[in-house]
């Protein structure tokens, strides 16, 4: 077993995914107004079932794979998801996505979560030249979180991912290692 990664933020904490982590998680991620939000993959109503599912795929990843992926912990319980995975053609390129309950919005974890989580990335993997993800138009919470870890917007990506049955547009966010 590799060793445990823990990154403390003020109120939480990063940390790999564990058994045990699929209750809270599936309570947290069943909602509509988080669903809306996140890619069309995203499983809306989040149950228990595709709850455990996740946790069974992350944790066969930590098996051979570097950690990119960490729950969220707020008083003990997985209350939200960041992570990503290395661009295929481009090992140099990390695209990753996040999200909270709802019940935790609106108190800076997410914006000290993406600082921590991009901190990491560039520390621990010194080949990642690059950062990204991408955003709906609608979604301004999350574009406010981006902008302010120094991602810049760097345009719309025109009709270009599907969502309830349409083809729309998206925003594509990108930091730089040499960027603050």
């Amino acid at each position: 077993m590799k060793k445990e990664i823990i990154l403390k933020g003020k109120g939480f904490i990063l940390r790999p995914y564990r058994k045990g982590d699929e209750i809270s998680l599936a309570k947290n991620a069943n909602n509509k107004k988080l669903a809306k939000n996140m890619f069309d993959g995203f499983p809306s109503p989040y149950t228990l079932k595709k709850s455990k599912e996740w946790v069974g795929i992350v944790l066969n990843k930590y098996i051979e794979n570097p950690i990119t992926e960490f729950a969220i912990e707020v008083d003990g319980k997985a209350v939200g998801s960041i992570g990503g995975e290395f661009h295929k053609k481009k090992p140099f390129i990390l695209g990753f996505g996040y999200w909270l309950g709802e019940e935790y919005w609106g108190k800076g974890i997410m914006s000290e979560a993406v600082k921590i989580f991009t901190d990491y990335i560039f520390k621990k993997f010194k080949k990642v030249r690059r950062i990204q993800a991408e955003t709906y138009p609608w979604n301004k919470g999350s574009q406010g979180v981006l902008l302010k870890n120094g991602f810049k917007l760097e345009g719309i990506l025109r009709k270009n991912t599907p969502k309830g049955g349409r083809i729309i547009d998206e925003y594509m966010f990108s930091k730089l290692r040499n960027e603050k």
